[in-house]
């Protein structure tokens, strides 16, 4: 919820999806996707959330705890060289690192 809401602040707070710069199609474009962002906040559409986050960074809480959340799924995975490259990790020197 509280990350629906961060992303919709965000949306109507930032210049640029906002003001008269805006030509008339995306205007309404951008209306329709507010109207269904906030019909997914309400709980009037079904959606899922995909929250990809090679840095580990990221928690989500689990109302059910301690039983497992039956609508929740976690995937642990190994980051890609990609991922990698965009945290900065595949030049970073780590031999002999404790020798020093």
């Amino acid at each position: 919820e509280g990350l629906m809401n961060n992303v919709i602040e965000s949306i109507e707070q930032n210049s640029v999806w906002g003001g008269d710069g805006l030509t008339p199609d995306i205007k309404e474009r951008l209306h329709k996707f507010k109207a269904k962002f906030r019909d997914c906040m309400a709980g009037r559409m079904i959606y899922s959330i995909v929250l990809d986050d090679p840095a580990g960074n990221s928690y989500v809480q689990n109302m059910f705890a301690p039983e497992e959340d039956p609508e929740l799924l976690i995937e642990i995975y190994e980051r890609s060289f990609d991922q990698n490259e965009e945290l900065g990790l595949n030049d970073m020197k780590v031999e002999g690192y404790e020798e020093s």
